[in-house]
């Protein structure tokens, strides 16, 4: 380049260099009077005498030897080929060397002023396609001199025409896309091509790089705290995976708590809508990698402290969605140990007991979890991993399968029969129950039809009838409320437990009369 450069010059400049600049490695070798021609800051450190300051002059801006060869090429009157890729560093460094047009006419500024406005500006990708290309430092010096307000607005005012622009913004440095989004997010621009874009980036920049060294893990850390301020907190405006993908990366990269507990938040908010996949992700990647329990209950406790017991269907869909996330992840490769399987059983329990009539989703999980570790566990180990099973939860089929389970410890299999044959006594006493209340409201309403056809006024014979009937109902509805009562030894009896059910007859007609009714011979 430097080679190219110098047999350039001989033919523009008889007279030997006089300056030799190293852009990056790379030598230059110039004339200091034909830089001064075009560069107002060379013309004073010149008349200042300050040569070995001007050795030094591009020392406190990033320039590419490229980007510099473009500068010298103008300096000595070639023509110059100006780009989206080279326009920024170009006029950082026209700007830097006060290349204006008030120390000479038709300077480098002024033109790369001139290309910016008519060629980069006017267009989406070409706007993109010049920030994307800035390094870090050209980023802060195309901030000094106040060009970052005008990108920012340019793509802001296209944006809001076409917000569907804002998905393909992942080449965009972060100092630029945060701004961007956050102004976007100020004006009319639908949430969902907000999310989109920030997902996009998350995607780019968080989910799809390695964690190496701690340069990359500081860089991946700085965007998801981006883009966890980035992100709208309305429910169900963003995925449940990407949310829980986003706080494990939130823990893996340690990143701020006010970060982790953005996303922790949006969870609780919406975690009825997010199903046992979800959950997984939280799970080590490996064998033997630890989960933070404390975790999932925190989330819990802020999702019901969001709703009440009239959101019910919610509570519903949460307990069904626990049990899906303990079977699997006593299935999956995670190696769960039995402390964290009965930890998240309990949660699960504590989820589910109030709100789902049967457990079965419990059992499933405990069968499964007894199967992968059918060799290693000691039966102390099994029956720890069985505590969080409810017998009583189980329904009918659940119980015949668990009386038949070989796995289980016999102790948890007699329970299964125990309340197996309840379930079955439970039954029949409702179904019996339900008979004869039927039968006793019909022989009620058949005795208060016949009262009421009797006249009031009728003779002795017709009074004597009403009290007979009176005194039959009293003790069809007494005996309706004592079988309430003793329905239980009724069944018992049923199955033979008991050889004999007493039931107390109706006294009632040696209660007292009254007298109106017994004054009479």
């Amino acid at each position: 380049m430097s080679d190219r450069y110098s047999k350039n010059t001989m033919t523009r400049n008889s007279k030997p260099p006089d300056l030799e600049l190293y852009v990056k490695g790379v030598p230059f070798h110039l004339h200091s009077e034909t830089l001064a021609k075009k560069s107002a800051k060379v013309t004073t450190l010149l008349e200042c005498n300050k040569i070995d300051e001007l050795r030094w002059i591009l020392k406190d801006i990033d320039v590419e030897p490229t980007t510099f060869f473009l500068v010298v090429s103008f300096y000595y009157g070639y023509k110059i080929h100006l780009s989206s890729e080279n326009i920024l560093s170009v006029l950082c460094t026209a700007y830097y060397l006060e290349m204006n047009d008030d120390h000479s006419s038709n300077n480098l500024l002024n033109k790369a002023v001139t290309f910016l406005e008519q060629r980069v500006l006017m267009s989406w990708n070409e706007t993109v396609k010049a920030l994307s290309v800035c390094s870090d430092k050209i980023l802060e010096n195309i901030s000094d001199v106040g060009l970052t307000e005008v990108f920012l607005d340019s793509l802001l005012e296209k944006a809001l025409k076409d917000p569907s622009l804002l998905e393909d913004l992942t080449t965009l440095p972060l100092r630029l896309y945060e701004p961007l989004i956050q102004e976007a997010s100020k004006h009319n621009v639908s949430i969902e091509n907000l999310v989109a874009s920030v997902c996009n980036y998350a995607k780019k920049y968080v989910f799809e790089i390695d964690s190496g060294d701690e340069s990359v893990s500081r860089n991946k850390r700085q965007v998801l705290e981006a883009i966890e301020r980035l992100l709208p907190h309305q429910r169900g405006t963003i995925s449940c995976g990407f949310l829980f993908k986003s706080l494990k990366e939130s823990m893996f990269l340690d990143a701020s708590p006010d970060c982790r507990k953005g996303f922790e938040d949006r969870i609780s908010k919406q975690l009825d809508m997010a199903a046992s996949k979800d959950l997984m992700i939280l799970l080590p990647n490996k064998a033997g990698g630890a989960y933070d329990t404390n975790l999932l209950k925190t989330i819990l406790k802020s999702f019901y402290s969001n709703y009440n017991v009239s959101d019910v269907s919610r509570f519903v869909s949460v307990a069904r969605m626990l049990e899906e996330f303990l079977f699997e992840a006593a299935a999956s490769d995670a190696g769960l140990s039995v402390e964290t399987f009965k930890a998240f059983g309990e949660i699960t329990v504590a989820a589910s007991c109030d709100v789902l009539r049967y457990s079965d989703g419990i059992y499933r999980a405990v069968d499964v979890f007894l199967e992968r570790h059918r060799d290693d566990l000691t039966e102390t180990e099994k029956m720890e991993a069985c505590r969080v099973l409810d017998c009583k939860k189980l329904s009918p089929e659940a119980c015949e399968h668990a009386s038949k389970n070989e796995k289980l410890p016999l102790r948890i299999v007699v329970q299964v029969f125990f309340f197996a044959q309840k379930q079955i006594q439970d039954k029949v006493a409702r179904e019996m129950e339900s008979v004869e209340e039927k039968d006793d409201d019909d022989d009620i309403e058949d005795m208060n039809k016949k009262l009421l056809r009797l006249d009031i006024e009728s003779d002795y014979s017709e009074k004597r009838e009403i009290e007979n009937l009176e005194c039959a109902v009293h003790c069809v509805k007494e005996k309706k409320e004592e079988r309430k009562i003793s329905v239980w030894r009724e069944v018992k009896r049923k199955f033979g437990c008991m050889t004999s059910l007493t039931v107390d007859a109706c006294n009632c007609h040696i209660k007292k009369r009254k007298k109106t009714y017994h004054n009479y011979k």
